[in-house]
C-alpha cells in the first residue's frame, strides 16, 4: 500500500493545497473533516488528478469519532506517515480582508471567558492530541512519520482581538515544540507553521499552494521545527 497523509480540518484552500501538493508526490490521501459533501468533492477532484484521496467525515472535538476516522483512513488506504492538522473556520477572503473575528468564535482578550477559551482549546489542542494518538503508535513502530500543525499568528504573537484562539494556539505550539524533541530519535518529525496573513489563492506566500509547497519542503529536509508566514 502506498504511504499515506491525513489532512485534518481539510478544506477546499491550504487543506485541498496540501492534500494535492504531497498527493502528487506518491501519497495517498486521506481527507477528515465534518463536511462530508464537500469532502467527497475534494477526494473527486484529486482522483481526478491520478491521486489515490477518500473522504473520512469527523468532528476534531468527537474523539470517538475522529479516532475511529483516522483508523478508518489507515485500514483502507494504508499505514498514515504524515499528519497535517490544521482545523479552524474556513475564512473567506474577499480583497484581501479580515472577516469579523468575533463571527469566526474569537474573542478579545477582556472578553475571553472560560467557556469560549474551552471552545478553541477543543479545536486546537484536544483535537490535535486526539488525532496525534490515533497514527503516533504506527509511525513510531516503522521509525517513520511526521506530524505537521498548522496554527495562526496568535500562537506566536498575542493579539487582543484573539484572546481565547491565542491561549489555545500557544498551548498547541508549545505540545508541538515537546513534541519535536520527544520524537526526533524515533525517526518522527514535527512541524509547526504559523500564518499571519490571508490566505488567498494568487497572492504569493499567502496562496495556499505556496503554504503546502513549503510544507511538503519542510516535511522533506526534517532540520527546522518552525516557520512563519506573513510576519
Amino acid at each position: 500500500m502506498p504511504s499515506t497523509i491525513a489532512v485534518v480540518g481539510a478544506g477546499p484552500g491550504l487543506g485541498y493545497s496540501t492534500a494535492r501538493r504531497f498527493g502528487a508526490a506518491g501519497h495517498a490521501v486521506a481527507l477528515v473533516a465534518r463536511n462530508r459533501n464537500r469532502l467527497e468533492s475534494m477526494a473527486a477532484s484529486l482522483r481526478e488528478n491520478g491521486i489515490v484521496a477518500e473522504a473520512f467525515p469527523a468532528d476534531v472535538t468527537d474523539e470517538a469519532g475522529l479516532t475511529t476516522a483516522l483508523h478508518a483512513a489507515a485500514d483502507g488506504l494504508g499505514r498514515i506517515d504524515v499528519l497535517s492538522y490544521a482545523p479552524g473556520a474556513t475564512w473567506d477572503f474577499t480583497a484581501g480582508e479580515f472577516p469579523d473575528p468575533a463571527a469566526l468564535g474569537y474573542t478579545s482578550t477582556l472578553d475571553t471567558t472560560p467557556e469560549s477559551a474551552r471552545r478553541q482549546f477543543e479545536l486546537a489542542v484536544a483535537g490535535a492530541l486526539t488525532a496525534t494518538r490515533a497514527v503516533l503508535p504506527g509511525m513510531r513502530e516503522a521509525r517513520e512519520g511526521a506530524l505537521l500543525f498548522t496554527t495562526g499568528m496568535s500562537a506566536v504573537v498575542p493579539l487582543p482581538v484573539m484572546g481565547n484562539a491565542g491561549i489555545a494556539l500557544a498551548g498547541l505550539r508549545n505540545w508541538a515544540s515537546a513534541l519535536h524533541g520527544e520524537l526526533a530519535d524515533d525517526g518522527v518529525y514535527v512541524g509547526h507553521t504559523s500564518i499571519g496573513l490571508p490566505i488567498v489563492r494568487g497572492s504569493g506566500d499567502g496562496d495556499p499552494d505556496a503554504i503546502a509547497d513549503r510544507w511538503y519542503r519542510l516535511t522533506t529536509a526534517r532540520d527546522t521545527f518552525e516557520t512563519t508566514i506573513g510576519f
